[in-house]
C-alpha cells in the first residue's frame, strides 16, 4: 500500500501537526519516498542478481532518521534496525520509535512491536551478580554499587546496563556482573531460565521492528551464513544506519584477533575458582605469575613500536616471549585439563584456555596469503590480528542469503565530487527527480549516483544498488567558521592534547563556554578534562555519568557548559 508521504512531511502534514518547531526539508522527503519505492518492490521484481539495495547519503540536518522510520513502520514489513553505536541504539527504541508509531498508529491502523538487543556485556547476569553478591563482602564500594543494582534490578526491563543512571558507563563493576560469550555457561547456567540476554532476544524474534548495533548484526549473519543458529529474527528491511562503519567493523569481525586481555581475564576468572576448591593453588600461582610477567614483558617491548604496525616489522623480536606464553597456556591447559569435570566454569575456563592456545599459537606465526598480520598496543594490552585484504566477497554472500531489502545510510557515504548534485536549494533536485520524461534519463543520474558510492560499495562487494546523495539544508558558509590553528605538534606527540585545548580557549571564552569538544580516545578525553576543569564554567565529561544522565544534566543546564 503506497501511502502519502507528502501529506506526512509537508509544512502543514502529520509530523507538524504532532512536532513543536518542525521544519520540512526537501530532501527528507526524497529520502523517504526513495526509502518506501524501494519497500513496495515486491520478490518477483528483484533482479536475480541482487537484492534491492539503496545506497543514501543524507548530509547534517536532513533528518534521516525520520525519512527511513516512516516507510517502515507503514510498509508494516519486519525490519531490523542496525546502527554503530549504543547511544543511536538507545534513541532510537526510546524516543524516535515510541514518536513516530504513536503519530502514524491512526494511519497504520496496528500497533507495532518492536525491541531493542544488544550483545550480551550490555545485560546483567545473574548468576555473575549473585557471586558477586558473595564474594564482595571485603569491598566496600563494591558492596555499595551492588546494592544500587539489587534495588533497581526489578524496575529494569532487561538489565541493561544503560538503565542503572546511578553507576558509571566504565565502571569496573560491569566486567564483574556481565558475561561475555567466552564466559558464559550457557545451558550449563544454573540460572539459565531467568537470563536476561535470552529474554531480550526472545522479544527480539516477536518484534516487527528490531533495533541492534553492527557487531550483532555481523554475528547474526555469519552464524545463518555458516548455518550454525541465529541471534536475531529473519528479516523483510535490513536498514544499516551509520553505514560508513560498516566496513571497518565488518572487516574486523572477518578478522581473528587474540589479546593480552583474553588471556588476564582467563587467569583471573581461573584464580577466583581455583581459590574456593582443594586444587593445589601453589602450581596455578606459579604459572599465573609466569604469564603475567611475560605479557607484561611483551607489553613493554611492543610499547617501543607504534600502537599499531605490522607484525612482520617485529615479528623476530617478540618471538621469544610468544614462544613463552605459548609454553605458559599449554602448561594452563593441562593443569586445567585435570579439574575440568570438577565444575561447570572449571570446564568453560578449560576450552577457552584450549582455544587460546590454538589462536595465539595461529597468530604468531607467519602471515597468511590475503591477510594483513597486525598488532595494536595500548596502555595494559596488546592485540594480534590477521584481517583480510578484502571482505567484500564475503559480505555479499551474506547478504545474498537474505533476500531482503537492504537501506545503507549515513551523512558520510560518497566519495568525490561529480558535479554539483545536489544544491543547497533542494527544491531543484525534487523538481529534475520528478521531471524525468524517460527511463533513460532516470537511470542516467543514478548511473551518475552510483559512481558517488563506488568506493563504499566496493568494501562491501555491492554491485547493483540504487543510490542518491542528499545535501545537508545548512548553509556552512554562512552557519559555520573553520578555525585552522598554526604550529600545532603532530597528533602522535604526547603534547599535542594539551596544545589544541590551549588553542581553542579563546574561542571558547569567546562563546561563553558553549563548546562541544570531541575526542578521538578516551585517553585525550581524560587529559582534556584535568586541563579544563579549573575553568568557571560547567563541566561535562563522557564517563563521569552514565549517557542519558549526561544529557538530561545537558539540557537542563541554563548557564554555560561545555
Amino acid at each position: 500500500m503506497i501511502h502519502d508521504l507528502t501529506s506526512i512531511f509537508s509544512q502543514d502534514g502529520l509530523l507538524s501537526e504532532h512536532l513543536a518547531n518542525y521544519q520540512p526539508r526537501q530532501a527528507q522527503l526524497l529520502m523517504a519516498k526513495k526509502v518506501a519505492q524501494l519497500l513496495e518492490r515486491q520478490p518477483h521484481q528483484r533482479s536475480q542478481k541482487s537484492q534491492n539495495i539503496l545506497l543514501c547519503e543524507a548530509g547534517t540536518g536532513t533528518g534521516k532518521t525520520f525519512a527511513y522510520l516512516v516507510p517502515v513502520i507503514l510498509s508494516s514489513k519486519q525490519t531490523i534496525i542496525s546502527s554503530g553505536t549504543k547511544n543511536l541504539q538507545d534513541q532510537l527504541y526510546r524516543k524516535d520509535l515510541p514518536l513516530i508509531t504513536s503519530i502514524l498508529e491512526p494511519i497504520n491502523q496496528r500497533t507495532l512491536n518492536y525491541s531493542l538487543l544488544k550483545g550480551r556485556s550490555n545485560y546483567i547476569c545473574l548468576y555473575r551478580f549473585e557471586k558477586a553478591c558473595g564474594e564482595a563482602w571485603y569491598d566496600e564500594q563494591i558492596q555499595a554499587a551492588l546494592q544500587l543494582i539489587k534495588t533497581q534490578l526489578s524496575q529494569t526491563e532487561f538489565a541493561d546496563i544503560s538503565e542503572f543512571n546511578q553507576l558509571k558507563e566504565h565502571s569496573s563493576l560491569w566486567t564483574i556482573v556481565t558475561s561475555t560469550a567466552d564466559n558464559c555457561l550457557g545451558g550449563a547456567c544454573p540460572v539459565h531460565d531467568d537470563c536476561y540476554v535470552l529474554k531480550a532476544r526472545k522479544k527480539a524474534f516477536e518484534a516487527d521492528v528490531v533495533v541492534v548495533n553492527h557487531h550483532l548484526l555481523m554475528a547474526d549473519l555469519k552464524l545463518k551464513t555458516d548455518t550454525l543458529g541465529e541471534l536475531l529474527p529473519s528479516a523483510q528491511t535490513y536498514i544499516i544506519d551509520e553505514a560508513h562503519q560498516l566496513p571497518e567493523i565488518a572487516s574486523r569481525f572477518f578478522s581473528r584477533k587474540v589479546s593480552a586481555r583474553q588471556i588476564k581475564d582467563l587467569l583471573r576468572d581461573t584464580r577466583r575458582l581455583i581459590a574456593k576448591s582443594p586444587a593445589p593453588t601453589v602450581r596455578f600461582t606459579t604459572i599465573n605469575d609466569e604469564l603475567r610477567r611475560i605479557l607484561s614483558d611483551l607489553i613493554m617491548l611492543l610499547k617501543r613500536y607504534k600502537q599499531r604496525d605490522s607484525c612482520s616489522e617485529i615479528s623476530g623480536s617478540i618471538k621469544p616471549l610468544c614462544d613463552e606464553i605459548l609454553y605458559g597456556l599449554k602448561k594452563l591447559k593441562v593443569f586445567l585439563e585435570a579439574l575440568a569435570g570438577s565444575s561447570a566454569e572449571l570446564e568453560n575456563c578449560f576450552k577457552r584456555c584450549k582455544q587460546l592456545l590454538s589462536n595465539f599459537s595461529e597468530l604468531t606465526q607467519s602471515t597468511l596469503p590475503e591477510m594483513i598480520h597486525w598488532f595494536e598496543c595500548t596502555h595494559n594490552s596488546f592485540a594480534i590480528h590477521l584481517t583480510p585484504l578484502s571482505i567484500g566477497d564475503e559480505f555479499k554472500q551474506q547478504l545474498d542469503a537474505t533476500s531482503s531489502n537492504w537501506i545503507f545510510t549515513s551523512a558520510t557515504l560518497a566519495v568525490n565530487n561529480y558535479g554539483q548534485i545536489i544544491s543547497h536549494e533542494p527544491i531543484d533536485r525534487h523538481e529534475l527527480v520528478e521531471s524525468y520524461s524517460s527511463q533513460q534519463e532516470a537511470q542516467l543520474q543514478n548511473n551518475q549516483d552510483t559512481l558517488l558510492f563506488s568506493y563504499f560499495s566496493k568494501q562491501l562487494g555491492l554491485k547493483d544498488f540504487a543510490a542518491i546523495k542528499l545535501d545537508t539544508p545548512f548553509d556552512y558558509s554562512q552557519q559555520a567558521v573553520l578555525f585552522a590553528p598554526q604550529n600545532l605538534p603532530l597528533p602522535s606527540d604526547s603534547h599535542y592534547t594539551r596544545a589544541v585545548i590551549r588553542a581553542i580557549l579563546p574561542i571558547v571564552d569567546w562563546l561563553q563556554g558553549k563548546t562541544f569538544i570531541l575526542f578521538t580516545s578516551y585517553r585525550a578525553l581524560q587529559e582534556a578534562k584535568e586541563i579544563l576543569q579549573n575553568l568557571d564554567y560547567q563541566l561535562f565529561v563522557q564517563g563521569d555519568a552514565p549517557k542519558q544522565q549526561l544529557l538530561d544534566e545537558f539540557k537542563q543546564a541554563k548557564g554555560q557548559f561545555y
